[in-house]
């Protein structure tokens, strides 16, 4: 069981609009043994009674879940992150769709989360900048479109599935066990980008958003670990003198 306890993924709702939608959220996690729930920017004011009430037995992980305004915040004290989406997405990160490869490919001893997005237009691409894979849920095409409580279930269920099956598979298996915090890459990137901005690299001033976004997955694909960047951060320092 202690397996299980270490690798039990946070679900991240990244400006969710519906309050109802939040409390059934909550109550599919539940379902499947996930209790960690983390709001980013909802849109109805914080905390919710609709939300509770909708959560119905689930209404402890209403009551606990922590409310973030910044993605990066919210964020910052995990290794690895998937983000869903079911929008074809030309963001140069690894993208997957069979859950059996999402879930063999899982660290066995890091804090992990998956994202989801807002119920009308799902996550952005500055929302993946930070994730480390997109997971695509397998829908028929004559209908891609899931309810954010039935995403969440699918993923629960299918956590639980299977690390109940496979609670003795190795930790070795997983190719993002090197992964950091978090925190470390976003403070990272936020001084690469002002000491790239103070030497015009990210010039035009009209195509440096997109510049800097490019900058990052690069960097993200590495999984880099913490003297990685500490060794990056100091490149660019001494560079810089």
């Amino acid at each position: 069981m202690a397996k299980e306890k270490d690798n039990k993924p946070s679900i991240v709702l990244v400006r969710p609009q519906l309050p109802e939608n939040i409390g059934m959220v909550a109550r599919a996690m539940d379902n499947f043994g996930l209790k960690n729930l983390i709001l980013v920017n909802p849109r109805e004011i914080w905390p919710n009674d609709i939300a509770t009430q909708s959560a119905a037995n689930s209404k402890n992980i209403i009551l606990k879940a922590k409310v973030f305004k910044s993605l990066s915040e919210a964020l910052s004290d995990f290794h690895f992150i998937v983000a869903t989406s079911n929008r074809k997405r030309f963001l140069n990160k690894p993208h997957l769709s069979d859950m059996e490869k999402l879930f063999d490919q899982f660290p066995r001893d890091k804090r992990t989360a998956f994202l989801f997005g807002p119920e009308n237009s799902g996550l952005s691409n500055k929302d993946l900048i930070l994730a480390d894979l997109i997971f695509h849920i397998n829908t028929a095409q004559s209908n891609t479109s899931l309810n954010l409580s039935h995403a969440v279930l699918l993923i629960s269920f299918n956590w639980r599935n299977f690390f109940d099956l496979r609670k003795n598979k190795s930790k070795e298996n997983s190719v993002f066990n090197n992964n950091t915090e978090k925190k470390d890459f976003v403070n990272f990137m936020s001084f690469l980008e002002k000491e790239l901005n103070d030497v015009g690299f990210l010039y035009p001033k009209n195509k440096s958003k997109i510049m800097f976004e490019n900058i990052q997955s690069m960097f993200m694909r590495s999984s880099l670990n913490r003297t990685e960047i500490q060794t990056l951060w100091g490149m660019v320092k001494k560079l810089r003198k």
